[in-house]
């Protein structure tokens, strides 16, 4: 059996006189302080958020998460693990550590040694399959070719030994067993994945009985184990005394002076609306606001966050990037505050709003991020993605079970999305939630009230303010001559938003247009993030009503909720109902009943094609539309308007809620997709490419998403910062209208 003078848990530059962190016994006592510390500070709160009462689940959940703590790195005492961090083997790892480590104590006196001390005996299961499951990768896939013929684990080691003590100190054990070395073979009947498939089958058994508390209780155990992993694992290369940390970082709240000041700034001195008022009077733990866009709903999200949940941190969750920067943008820009934007193109948008982020995007410590802040701006991925085991819901567990959750444009969210919101408010039925929508169909309705109604909770509903939800605010064009239209509304000096339904459609629009003699702001997906960003900008400036030019804004339908701007003349493609209702809470939308403008014209077009809604469930998408406008009609029409009549003709079947990686999985820990998956190609210019291998600038700022080219071998294309490199003949770019494949 190869000799390691020391056990590692993670790299070292002295591996022979490692530093305590990056020892296995020092590693492990640093996960258990971690865990300790934040079983100390937010047992109860974890319980309470799950809805487990605390008389009943408190001892065994404490119990549970240390012990969990103990186990989740002892199978790292193995050789291929050994090699792999001390960069010695290049081959992967036959079976994960994690596995190991659920091994090593199922078929070994260890097993023996932790029952002795559970309160309840069936909690060993829990324990190991959290520590087998604290990375996400359990179980394991068949060991791959090329991985070994056999396995070494060092439970005679000093280091393994040392660990054991660390688990007798912590957890009040008595003495550890005597343990000898051991060789599994890897291959044939009795090699460690049969092992696994075995406690595979066994545990399918055991979980078909656990009720539903139970199964709460194993992913309030999961994620705090996988929290404690990595503060464990981050803190110590900070200096930080890891209780210390934890302790000041969860403390970080808003106070409902700090969340009244945004609501002040915002109101400058004119009194808050009745619904917004409403909004902060409501009872009930969930919470519906249904008003049209440019009715003061985010405003009054931060009114019902001051009164009715005091003290807990707000994480406000929007469907996208650039809705999530807008609304950091436009309230939480602030410096006083203890603010954070997250999304995966967050150090961007903070570098081009021109806030010091201090490097926060690339501290070791960015996973623990959300624990620290006050309030989050952030994609609703970043919240809903506990329900699927994705890594920053998780990580956030202890920040999530004290907060309070605005979940914006709710109408937006595909059928995954929606259903993991289900699974959100069932599951996590002791936290406050916001939910915002401008319209929401009458199936939708229905399920987040059986949902809610299944726990025994109700739904409060809270409406727009009537005057500006009946408010005249449209009226629909009929016209077989839509750029005689546009010619005209340039002529009167007003301002012009063009959607079309795909990003080719938007160019060859735009080259019509140039043809025509405009000169159209282009806005779609398929540009380098930071000209996106600039063209955003560029039409927000273009749009500002103290600039009397026209102007011609033609884009997709990232313009639903990302572009806060008002139109005189909205030209749109045909879409479903949701998305035409948000397109058109871009016309005429600073119109108020003190400032009542004439109804603005729409004209909507019938496009060649029913890309990219068209779906085997979907084969007709636009039906209900068709059927939508007819109701609406020719005359003045109000948001209420909208809104009343796509609920009547909603005949949506009922929503049910997804499975839930997080709640559903059992044995398994291993993340699901949140949103519906659509096939896409993340590219790099070939000059953009070469920049980032020399290290001169973020791949953020320069990917493009595009669809996969029909009839060329994408896959053969270099790869540079998980994007493919393109040859320049086949995409055109162009910083004002995006990229293209050329034919």
């Amino acid at each position: 059996m190869t000799a390691f003078k020391r056990l590692l848990a993670k790299s070292s530059k002295t591996p022979d006189a490692p530093r305590g962190a990056e020892t296995l016994s020092g590693h492990t006592a640093n996960v258990m302080a971690a865990a300790q510390t934040l079983l100390d500070e937010t047992a109860d709160i974890q319980l309470s958020a799950v809805c487990l009462p605390g008389t009943m689940w408190k001892e065994r959940f404490c119990q549970a998460v240390l012990f969990a703590a103990f186990c989740h790195d002892l199978g790292k005492a193995n050789d291929q693990f050994q090699n792999m961090v001390r960069q010695e083997r290049k081959q992967k790892q036959a079976i994960r550590h994690e596995a190991l480590s659920l091994l090593i104590i199922q078929e070994t006196p260890l097993k023996e040694w932790l029952s002795a001390t559970l309160e309840e005996p069936e909690d060993l299961p829990f324990l190991l399959w959290a520590a087998a499951g604290h990375h996400r990768k359990f179980p394991p896939d068949e060991p791959a070719a090329g991985t070994g013929i056999r396995l070494s684990l060092f439970l005679e080691h000093g280091d393994f030994q040392r660990t054991l003590s660390v688990g007798k100190k912590w957890l009040g054990l008595n003495d550890s067993p005597a343990l000898t070395n051991l060789t599994w073979r890897l291959i044939g009947p009795t090699t460690p994945y049969q092992l696994l498939i075995r406690a595979k089958r066994k545990a399918a058994a055991f979980w078909a009985s656990c009720n539903d508390e139970k199964r709460r209780f194993l992913a309030a155990v999961k994620a705090c184990l996988i929290a404690a992993d990595v503060a464990g694992s981050a803190l110590p290369k900070e200096g930080e005394k890891i209780s210390g940390w934890i302790r000041k970082a969860l403390d970080q709240k808003p106070t409902p002076s700090q969340l009244q000041k945004i609501v002040d700034e915002r109101l400058k001195g004119i009194p808050l609306r009745p619904f917004q008022e409403a909004l902060g009077k409501t009872t009930t733990r969930v919470v519906l606001a249904q008003a049209g866009c440019g009715s003061g709903k985010t405003l009054g999200a931060y009114v019902w966050a001051a009164r009715r949940a005091p003290g807990k941190r707000l994480f406000f969750s929007y469907p996208t990037t650039g809705t999530a920067t807008e609304g950091f943008r436009d309230y939480l820009i602030d410096p006083t505050l203890n603010t954070q934007l997250v999304h995966s193109r967050a150090a961007v948008d903070l570098e081009l709003l021109g806030v010091d982020d201090e490097g926060d995007q690339v501290n070791p410590l960015d996973a623990l991020e959300a624990w620290s802040t006050s309030i989050t701006s952030c994609t609703v991925d970043t919240v809903l993605g506990l329900t699927q085991n994705q890594r920053r819901g998780l990580y956030a567990w202890p920040a999530f079970v004290n907060a309070a959750f605005v979940f914006d444009e709710i109408h937006a969210y595909d059928e995954r999305l929606f259903s993991s919101l289900l699974r959100f408010l069932l599951n996590c039925r002791g936290v406050p939630c916001l939910l915002m929508t401008a319209s929401l169909p009458q199936s939708r309705f229905d399920a987040l009230k059986e949902i809610l109604s299944s726990i025994g909770e109700s739904l409060e509903i809270i409406s727009g303010p009537t005057d500006l939800e009946t408010l005249p605010r449209y009226q629909r064009l009929i016209s077989d001559n839509p750029w005689g239209v546009v010619e005209q509304s340039f002529r009167d000096n007003e301002k012009i938003l063009w959607v079309a339904n795909t990003v080719g459609r938007a160019l060859s629009l735009a080259d019509e247009a140039s043809g025509r003699g405009f000169q159209p702001l282009v806005y779609h997906s398929r540009f380098r993030y930071e000209d996106r960003v600039r063209q955003h900008g560029r039409i927000i400036a273009a749009f500002d009503e103290n600039k009397k030019e026209p102007v011609l804004a033609i884009a997709t339908q990232v313009a639903e909720m990302s572009l806060d701007l008002s139109a005189d003349l909205l030209v749109t493609d045909l879409a479903p109902v949701p998305s035409l209702i948000q397109r058109l809470g871009r016309l005429n939308r600073r119109s108020t009943p003190k400032n009542s403008k004439t109804p603005k014209p729409f004209l909507i077009i019938e496009p060649d094609t029913t890309a990219p809604y068209k779906s085997q469930e979907e084969p007709d998408p636009f039906a209900t539309s068709r059927l939508w406008l007819e109701h609406l009609g020719m005359g003045s029409i109000s948001q209420s308007d909208l809104a009343q009549t796509w609920s009547a003709l909603d005949e949506g079947g009922q929503q049910r809620p997804l499975d839930s990686a997080w709640i559903d999985g059992g044995f398994e820990t291993t993340p699901r997709h949140l949103r519906e998956s659509v096939p896409g190609l993340t590219v790099l210019l070939q000059e953009d490419a070469t920049a980032v291998e020399r290290g001169e600038i973020d791949p953020v700022r320069l990917r493009i998403p595009m669809t996969k080219p029909n009839g060329l071998d994408w896959k053969k294309w270099p790869q540079v910062a998980f994007a493919k490199v393109p040859p320049p003949e086949y995409i055109n770019y162009d910083p004002e209208r995006g990229a293209r494949w050329n034919r």
